[in-house]
């Protein structure tokens, strides 16, 4: 393969990953630190990212570098048919989704307008005052399921299931009502590394002073996740996402914790103080407090 022909093949996988992620050139030249007319060269083709740039990629678009560099020419077809590899790969990365919404058949004539696109966007919104950053939701009919029923799934595992009464409407605002209190109930099951990734880089923006050198230096974001999870069983909110980071940030710098079970304890005493609104509110924490000795 000439030098052209892989620069190409590189702008396009890089083009085709920052679609899958939903990101327009300008936000993905901006998380990784280059300008938008740079990527588009990228994607044309037109000139290689260097080595940090590519770093840089690979973990905003969750990609890795043999795969953008063109190194993954494994064959996946007895006719090597490259669309058909491709379809193959996207399947397989694909696979397990972190939200979902499946649907019989009947239903499937209300999300063809696309109006749902506001209502996903107002339920992100309102989500996202909460701390909550909610994952890219996928949308399919499942012949298996009744014409007027759905489920709602988090990497397969159903959270909600309904079948809506002949005599009431089909309504997506109504399902996206059920979305809602889905992802409030069961968000440590749909928090994921790629989300706390994107929370962190969020925070990064006017806090850098919290994630520079910690996350992940000292703090991996498997961690962070763990800990997330951790707090949110407790009847902690994502909303001191930042106090969160502080406290994983200063247990790493005191080195003084065994286990991740003493970590979520350290970060739940500095988040369930007797003065913070909810158990100011509550007259108690979500769950007895513990001390570390």
């Amino acid at each position: 393969m000439n030098q052209e022909m892989t620069q190409l093949e590189i702008g396009k996988r890089i083009a085709e990953c920052r679609r899958e992620r939903k990101l327009t050139q300008e936000e993905l030249a901006n998380r990784v630190g280059v300008t938008a007319q740079a990527l588009s060269q990228y994607e044309r083709g037109l000139r290689y990212p260097d080595v940090g740039i590519l770093a840089s990629l690979c973990q905003v678009l969750n990609a890795g570098a043999d795969y953008l560099l063109g190194l993954e020419d494994k064959k996946m077809t007895e006719f090597d048919d490259p669309q058909i590899q491709n379809e193959i790969w996207w399947n397989l990365r694909h696979s397990l989704d972190p939200l979902a919404i499946e649907f019989g058949e009947e239903i499937v004539a209300a999300y063809i307008d696309n109006k749902f696109v506001k209502t996903a966007y107002d339920l992100r919104l309102r989500l996202s005052t909460e701390g909550i950053l909610m994952p890219i939701v996928k949308l399919r009919d499942w012949i298996q399921l009744k014409p007027r029923e759905y489920i709602i799934t988090a990497y397969d595992n159903v959270l909600y299931h309904e079948v809506i009464a002949n005599d009431q409407p089909i309504s997506v605002e109504s399902m996206f009502e059920k979305l809602e209190a889905v992802v409030r109930t069961h968000y440590g099951e749909i928090l994921n590394v790629d989300l706390i990734k994107d929370l962190t880089d969020n925070l990064r923006t006017n806090r850098s002073a919290l994630i520079d050198g910690i996350v992940p230096e000292k703090v991996p974001y498997g961690q962070i996740l763990t800990v997330c999870r951790a707090l949110l069983k407790r009847g902690d909110s994502m909303k001191y996402f930042p106090k969160i980071i502080e406290g994983l940030g200063e247990a790493a710098r005191l080195g003084t914790f065994q286990t991740d079970a003493e970590i979520v304890v350290y970060v739940a005493n500095l988040i369930e103080r007797q003065e913070n609104k909810w158990v100011w509110l509550h007259g108690s924490p979500p769950r007895d407090r513990r001390d570390i000795n």
